[in-house]
């Protein structure tokens, strides 16, 4: 090579390798960057979906525990309502067992107060705590009674969710405006069964919910207006041949002896009133009582209906369907027997009897002193009873009120002895050999412990 091409070979630039583009890692760097962006919006999206099913979770078991303790107030005034139970709270004809009422109230006085039987004020501990848990086995619930023991919790041995509730009676402090024959029923829920939801002051379970809801409740008596006399009758009283005996010694209701809308033949020959001392017979006799003559039918009741609502203080439909009744089908004739048995099996209840009935033996029986539960085993307490049909009063000693709806009362020609009062909503007639005797502490204990208990407008709470 010569040295001139040596030089311009020195003198040529140098060209270097060209680099190649990086477009591929721009690319790989956007997708990354893409991809941590829907990574950042699944995350919150999860997040929010984590959220919204931890809060429906939550909805859910509160929904849980308030229908829980909704139920629990619902049971306990139906079980008010009902007759004896075992300790398992299921119904029973045994009379060696007390009614729910009888367990958990321990009296009512003269004046309708009750007195509970943990006779704890509200807020406080109480020992006797019926529950129940629901058993998803049998989907149903399974309770507790306790009649003298501290509760425990049903045993249920299936998996799944077990809601429960528990609920306990109190009685109310003295206050102007609460009447003294109210109390409280109080129903706690939770959405788990567990003993801390049987505690004094309940509580839930780690992650689970409870309610507690209140009602305030009392009885609706099966008698809210007391007769005034031993026999009432809308249309008259015919004593017939025999011989009808009326007693009223009672200084409240004036002696009086028969209170009647129209006339009351054979005074002093078949019917024969006694009053009070000092007070001639013929004057315990109050015949054409305009306030029995004048009811009159209007505006789709009838006349016997505004009679009926006038001593009971509803129509006879809802007297019949409340819940602290008892109806027998008698369109065949009850007697003694069938009226003792389920009286017997339902106390505190009344009996609407559809059809007749032949007072044939011994029915009822006088007041006991002592707590409700005594009496209750005592197996015969007065009665309440409405017969739609006649009443025939051969035999036997009856201890309560009777309310005939038949248009004519024919009594009979038997020899029984009532003691209580009769009340007719057409006439009183027959020719038996009966005594009727007033007796205001029979007529005052169906006032004041028999009948429905109700809820009181405006005492429920859920807070």
């Amino acid at each position: 090579m010569t040295s001139s091409a040596a030089m311009r070979s020195l003198a040529k630039p140098t060209t270097a390798r060209r680099q190649p583009t990086p477009r591929g890692a721009a690319s790989l760097i956007v997708v990354m960057l893409l991809f941590f962006l829907m990574a950042l919006v699944a995350v919150y999206t999860s997040r929010n979906m984590i959220f919204e099913q931890r809060t429906s979770a939550n909805q859910y078991r509160s929904s849980q525990a308030f229908e829980a303790a909704e139920a629990g107030l619902n049971w306990a005034l139906a079980q008010l309502n009902g007759g004896r139970i075992d300790g398992a709270c299921l119904p029973t004809n045994a009379l060696t067992q007390t009614s729910f009422r009888a367990r958990y109230i321990d009296n009512i006085d003269a004046q309708g107060r009750m007195t509970l039987k943990t006779t704890t004020p509200a807020g406080a501990p109480a020992v006797l705590l019926p529950s129940c848990i629901f058993d998803p086995q049998v989907n149903n619930w399974r309770c507790d009674c306790p009649d003298a023991a501290a509760p425990n919790l049903p045993t249920v041995t299936a998996a799944g969710q077990k809601p429960m509730f528990r609920v306990r009676l109190e009685y109310l402090p003295a206050a102007p405006n609460i009447p003294s024959n109210v109390i409280r029923i109080v129903s706690a829920g939770c959405s788990r069964a567990d003993a801390a939801c049987l505690a004094a002051n309940p509580s839930a379970p780690p992650g689970d919910a409870i309610a507690v809801l209140s009602a305030l409740v009392t009885l609706r008596s099966s008698l809210s207006t007391v007769p005034g006399a031993a026999l009432t009758a809308r249309l008259g009283v015919n004593g017939g041949t025999g011989s009808l005996g009326l007693t009223n010694l009672d200084a409240g209701t004036q002696g009086m002896t028969v209170l009647s809308g129209g006339a009351v033949s054979g005074v002093g020959v078949s019917v024969m009133p006694f009053s009070l001392p000092g007070t001639p017979p013929e004057e315990s006799v109050g015949a054409g009582d305009n306030r029995l003559a004048g009811f009159r039918s209007f505006a789709g009741f009838s006349t016997g209906d505004r009679m009926f609502g006038a001593i009971f203080g509803m129509s006879p439909d809802t007297y019949r369907d409340q819940p602290g009744a008892v109806r027998l089908d008698c369109a065949a004739g009850c007697n003694a027997a069938t009226v003792n048995t389920e009286a017997a099996r339902n106390p505190g209840k009344l009996l609407w009897l559809n059809g007749n009935l032949t007072v044939d033996g011994n029915i009822g029986a006088a007041p006991t002193a002592g707590i409700l539960a005594t009496s209750e085993l005592a197996a015969a307490r007065p009665v309440m009873i409405v017969v739609t049909g006649n009443v025939t009063l051969s035999s036997g000693t009856l201890y309560g009120a009777v309310y005939s709806r038949s248009a004519s009362w024919n009594r009979g020609l038997g020899d029984t002895i009532v003691h209580g009062a009769l009340v007719a909503e057409g006439e009183f007639i027959g020719s038996g050999s009966q005594q009727i005797i007033y007796e205001p502490e029979i007529l005052n204990e169906l006032r004041t412990r028999s009948g429905t208990f109700v809820r009181v407008p405006g005492g429920w709470r859920d807070f």
